[in-house]
Formats: structure tokens, C-alpha cells, sequence
């Protein structure tokens, strides 16, 4: 193994990604953010490493949307000509039902020969790869260990379902919404028609797919299996059976420790607290606390996420 620190202020990170994106067959980077001034410090490597059938996959945050809608963009156009380009998004603390800020910066490049991790404070910016005074980690390994913990910190992010892959129309929603808020963002997020904005593309958010289906998709789908007819009421402790033995034997990837525990305070949010209050459309219940639940005609004909 091989350990080296570095600032920008002695070797900008940004030549170190070049070369390690040139040698690599699969990269995985997630970060709180990224610009298209970013993008264009390693465009020329990522198109090469895509170009030689490498995999490279992209996770950036939308935390205060600080990421610019030009990068984003950017990521979709390439897509298009290269599959081999994974991309997704992690929504909004205020949207994402964690309510945490999504803040990694984390760089995984794999070859035939060894295994290289980048992590540090540097997101994917051209300030942050070149000129911001950055300090980042390079862990270098024949025999990855820190980099399979990386990996797994990496997986933890990707399979959840807060992620999604935007689309143009999201894209053009988000586009507006940035731009107040660059443009005065605190008028920004007292105006009515940004507000109304806001809840719009959350919305989109959980129709666009992302890597494993949300609990409101699994929740639906339990309810349709196990009433008998549309207006049959289904119980929580029924409901929350099915879903976590979908979950179990599909092997759907819910990263998360004690995951049954939080599992079944997932479903009772979504059918009963915070997050209920978006979805009465969907599910009906019996009463406040009978514990029963079924679809509205609008959760039978739900194709979201």
C-alpha cells in the first residue's frame, strides 16, 4: 500500500484524476457537488477512459442547489453516446427524507494492477480539482482494504432510494429554480412560484429512476397483493411482512445497519407521518389509528418510482 498527502498548493488533484481516469476500467466518484468548470478540467480523460469501454459512474449532491444545471448537462449529452456512463443524483436534505446533507467527496479508480481512492475536500469543481487550496488522501493498493471500505461507504450512498437519474424535463425545472436562487436566494425561497417549483421536481424526483425502487413503490405493491379487491383495507404489520420479504428475497441493496428495525419506521413514515402527508393520494386509511390502509384509485394507477 501506498499513502500520500497532497494539497493543490504542491500538485493540483485534478492532474492526479486525469491520469488515474487514462489507466482505469471502472471509476465510481460521488461528491456534494459539482460544475461544469469541473467537468472540463478531466473532459478529455473521462472520454478516453469511456472511449476504452471503462465504467465510470457519477453521484452528485443537489444540497442547496449548489450543483449547476451546465454539468449537469453535460453528464446527460455524454450518456448519450457512451452507456458505460452511470449517473445519478442525491436529492435535496429537505427532500430526501434523511435529512442529511449529502457532503462526500470520494474518487475510486480500478485497474488489472491496483486499486486507487481519492478522498479528501475536494468536490468536482474547477476551484476544488486546480486553484482552491484542497487537501486530499491518495491510498494506493494491490490488495484493497481501505479501498473496500471505501466501496462500501460508496454502495451505502448508491442504494438508497433517494437517487435518481434526472431527465431534461427535470433538468429544465431544476435549471429555473438555480437560477433564483443565484440570482437572490433568499427572495428565492420565500417566493410562492419557486416554493411551488420545489415541490414539483421533488415529486419528479421519486418518478425517475434510480437504482432500487422507493418504500412507496414497495408499499403499493404490497397492498395490491394482498387486498382481495380495491376497497379492502390491508394492516401496517401485514404491509410492512411483505415489503421487507421483498426486499429480502429480491436482495434488493438497503445498505443500512438493523435495516428491518428502520425498514418498518420507513413504511410507518410513508403511510402515517411526514411522509404521509404527501401521500394521501395514494393510501386511505381506516381511521387515525385503526393500522389499516388501502390504494386510492390514484395508488392503483401510481407508476412513479
Amino acid at each position: 500500500m501506498k499513502l500520500q498527502v497532497l494539497s493543490n498548493i504542491n500538485y493540483p488533484i485534478g492532474n492526479l484524476i486525469n491520469f488515474e481516469l487514462q489507466q482505469a476500467s471502472e471509476v465510481r466518484i460521488a461528491v456534494a457537488f459539482m460544475k461544469v468548470t469541473g467537468i472540463k478540467v478531466i473532459e478529455n480523460s473521462m472520454k478516453s477512459c469511456l472511449q476504452n469501454n471503462g465504467k465510470i459512474e457519477i453521484i452528485t449532491g443537489l444540497d442547496f442547489k449548489t450543483t449547476d444545471p451546465k454539468s449537469i448537462q453535460y453528464i446527460l449529452n455524454l450518456k448519450k453516446d457512451f452507456p458505460n456512463l452511470g449517473f445519478y443524483c442525491y436529492g435535496d436534505k429537505q427532500n430526501n427524507k434523511t435529512n442529511i446533507v449529502f457532503h462526500p467527496k470520494i474518487y475510486l479508480f480500478s485497474n488489472q494492477k491496483e486499486k486507487t481512492s481519492i478522498i479528501g475536500s475536494t468536490n468536482l469543481t474547477g476551484g476544488g480539482l486546480t486553484t482552491n487550496f484542497e487537501v486530499n488522501t491518495i491510498i494506493k493498493e494491490d490488495k484493497p482494504q481501505y479501498f473496500s471500505q471505501l466501496e462500501a461507504i460508496y454502495n451505502s450512498v448508491k442504494f438508497t432510494d433517494t437517487i435518481f437519474t434526472p431527465d431534461e424535463e427535470y433538468l429544465m425545472r431544476y435549471s429555473w429554480i438555480y437560477k433564483a436562487i443565484e440570482k437572490n436566494e433568499t427572495k428565492a425561497l420565500e417566493d410562492k412560484k419557486v416554493k411551488k417549483e420545489i415541490l414539483v421536481i421533488k415529486k419528479k424526483e421519486e418518478e425517475l429512476p434510480g437504482t432500487i425502487p422507493t418504500m412507496k413503490q414497495l408499499i403499493i405493491e404490497a397492498i395490491k397483493q394482498l387486498s382481495k379487491g380495491q376497497n379492502e383495507y390491508v394492516s401496517l404489520q401485514a404491509i410492512g411482512d411483505y415489503v421487507l420479504k421483498i426486499i429480502e428475497n429480491q436482495k434488493l441493496n438497503y445498505s443500512m445497519k438493523n435495516y428491518r428495525q428502520i425498514l418498518r419506521k420507513c413504511i410507518y413514515f410513508d403511510l402515517v407521518g411526514y411522509g404521509g402527508q404527501y401521500n394521501k393520494e395514494l393510501f386511505e386509511t381506516k381511521g387515525k389509528f385503526s393500522g389499516l390502509f388501502k390504494l386510492t384509485s390514484k395508488g392503483y394507477e401510481y407508476k412513479g418510482r
